[in-house]
């Protein structure tokens, strides 16, 4: 039912930036190419930001020829970017990541007996982290629990740390609205039984204090989270550490901060610091 042949070649994330590479005359001679790869850096760079694009139209399933359409001849070229790709996999008998949901979706959407099949053996969904999902997979699955609708989503709106890899926080924001009004039943879970009540406490007052309007829409559920009934600790579980100056001057603040902690014994090994960022 797909494009695919036997044998065909799954390609991992460096496997496609080099297959680009590889074929990014293919993309080089597409009109206007310079406006996004530019001419001032080298094949294997531009070869990414091929990579990039063509991931993003996939992921967030565009439609081509709204993109061919547009007034932007940049926009215009992002879909001749993975026109070119797609036809390059096909050429080639071969799926990324990405390709791997567009395939999926265009197969489930335009074979019904494909879809039906597979919907009278799939009757109930649950999807954890539904926050970090992107575009077609909530287009997937929706397709797929569209016959029961015995559809069950859960996830943590403030923990949406992957848009970086195309998740869309809208997913959760507004699953409500892919039903009918009293369709779909929302229930908040708001004990934390994880963390020391420092921290949750330290999270509700960052949390509380950021904006998260933009263009008359706000952009996270209101939430105040508890921690459970039990008996903690009395050691401080959060400690902040900052600089109004320079950033040299945080460094200085934070390496100060550590030699205390080992002259206090409460460090001993500095293989026991993890810095995120």
């Amino acid at each position: 039912f797909t494009r695919l042949k036997r044998s065909y070649r799954l390609l991992d994330p460096f496997d496609q930036r080099y297959f680009i590479y590889n074929n990014i005359r293919a993309f080089k001679n597409i009109e206007n190419a310079d406006l996004l790869l530019g001419n001032r850096i080298s094949s294997w760079q531009q070869a990414s930001i091929v990579l990039d694009y063509v991931n993003k139209v996939g992921e967030e399933h565009l439609d081509l020829s709204k993109l061919i359409d547009s007034d932007d001849d940049r926009i215009v070229l992002i879909a001749k970017f993975f026109e070119v790709y797609f036809k390059l996999l096909e050429e080639e008998n071969a799926l990324d990541f990405s390709t791997i949901q567009y395939e999926a979706f265009e197969l489930l959407s335009k074979n019904e007996n494909v879809l039906s099949d597979i919907q009278d053996k799939l009757t109930h969904f649950m999807i954890d982290e539904y926050q970090d999902t992107n575009t077609i997979q909530e287009k997937i699955i929706l397709l797929l629990s569209s016959k029961t609708k015995n559809i069950c989503v859960v996830g943590d709106d403030d923990q949406g740390l992957y848009r970086f890899r195309g998740a869309s926080i809208r997913n959760i924001l507004e699953f409500k609205e892919n039903f009918k009004k009293g369709e779909c039943k929302q229930i908040t879970l708001s004990t934390n039984y994880r963390s020391h009540p420092d921290i949750i406490d330290f999270y509700n007052k960052w949390m509380n204090k950021l904006d998260w309007k933009e263009g008359g829409k706000t952009f996270r559920f209101t939430k105040t989270i508890k921690p459970r009934n039990r008996v903690f600790t009395d050691n401080p579980s959060v400690i902040k550490v900052s600089n109004e100056h320079s950033l040299e001057d945080y460094y200085e603040e934070v390496y100060k901060f550590i030699i205390q902690l080992e002259k206090e014994g409460v460090l001993k090994n500095r293989n026991q610091i993890a810095f995120l960022f």
